[in-house]
């Protein structure tokens, strides 16, 4: 046993050195000591590619047509990358490492770092960071910079002025996580009705028609009567579908459970038609909890925060999950929209 450890051990010790010492050998200590993190021009930047030791890995990839894309295929977070690169500009350094840190700051960032590349057009990368852990107030973040194949020969503690937190939790590999979240998105302008249909509440359901020129009507589908809508209400309704977005995919729940749930009549439908003839779905669902649950005392059986969803653009093998503070406005009553209006007979 104790020669297992002393094994580990010196395997650590190895991977240290060979971390920091795997650069041209004729480069100075000094000239070694590299600083500069942050990256002036994060316009130029049209790939990073994140991985880890444990063998995880991404690439977000920018393409002509300006959009990201992760691993080549699905269309990236804006926020995400957005964040990536407002840090990549911002970055600076807190300090340098103590002394009496040094050796177990180096052994950490050999073993459970993440190496992040970022790319400028070419087949090198302009700048190669490694992340390792936060500093205990968690204000700073361990990291070493690589510059045209070369390691720094000193980790620094780097953070963004004005602003706490762990840096490497903004260089994740979950492709899943990266993959943009949007459940639609249409300009309010090309949308020609919204059908809104209630299946479990009290709830009115209805469909709302945009008649053009800033006119709008809308069916009570309860009694089919049909009512002009004040373009005031109606066109901030519209809007919220500029884009309409999930929280997370249940990756986790079996299939057998996840087909009980999608198998029912969804408790809210929003059919949206645009100008085009072009047809979007969303239907959403109960979110079942565990059996006993309560809420302030009583039982519950569904979840009263969020919902699974389905939309027709994700199709149905991504079972997402939706808050419903985001969501409720976008199923509304048919009486949220008849003030101030005349109904046509």
């Amino acid at each position: 046993m104790k020669n297992l450890i002393g094994i580990v051990l010196l395997l650590v010790l190895i991977a240290a050195a060979y971390f920091l010492y795997t650069s041209n050998s004729s480069v100075t200590k000094q000239e070694r000591d590299f600083k500069d993190f942050a990256i002036e021009d994060t316009s130029a930047i049209d790939q990073v590619f994140i991985s880890r030791l444990s063998g995880e890995k991404v690439l977000i990839t920018r393409r002509e047509d300006g959009i990201w894309r992760v691993n080549g295929e699905y269309i990236a977070r804006v926020d995400a990358i957005g964040l990536i690169l407002k840090t990549a500009h911002d970055i600076t350094i807190q300090s340098p490492v103590s002394k009496g840190y040094l050796p177990s700051i180096i052994k950490r960032l050999a073993t459970s770092s993440t190496k992040v590349e970022f790319y400028a057009g070419k087949d090198e990368p302009i700048k190669t960071w490694y992340i390792s852990h936060a500093t205990g107030t968690n204000v700073g973040t361990y990291m070493l910079l690589e510059k045209d194949g070369i390691k720094s020969s000193k980790p620094y503690i780097t953070h963004l002025l004005m602003e706490r937190g762990f840096l490497g939790s903004r260089f994740f590999t979950d492709a899943t996580v990266w993959k943009d979240r949007a459940m639609l998105k249409l300009k309010p302008e090309s949308i020609k009705s919204v059908e809104v249909i209630h299946a479990s509440d009290t709830s009115t359901s209805f469909k709302l028609e945009n008649l053009g020129q800033s006119r709008f009507q809308i069916t009570n589908l309860k009694v089919n009567s049909l009512t002009a809508v004040d373009p005031n209400i109606a066109i901030p309704y519209l809007k919220q579908f500029k884009g309409v977005y999930y929280e997370y995919v249940d990756t986790k729940t079996p299939i057998e459970k996840l087909d009980s749930v999608y198998n029912r009549i969804p408790r809210h439908s929003i059919k949206v038609l645009d100008n085009e003839q072009n047809k979007y779905t969303i239907n959403l669902y109960n979110l079942p909890v565990r059996p006993g649950s309560e809420l302030n005392g009583k039982p519950i059986f569904f979840n009263p925060e969020r919902m699974y969803a389905y939309s027709s653009e994700l199709g149905p093998d991504v079972h997402a999950i939706v808050p419903n503070l985001n969501f409720d406005p976008l199923v509304p009553s048919f009486e949220h929209f008849i003030s101030s209006t005349t109904v046509e007979k």
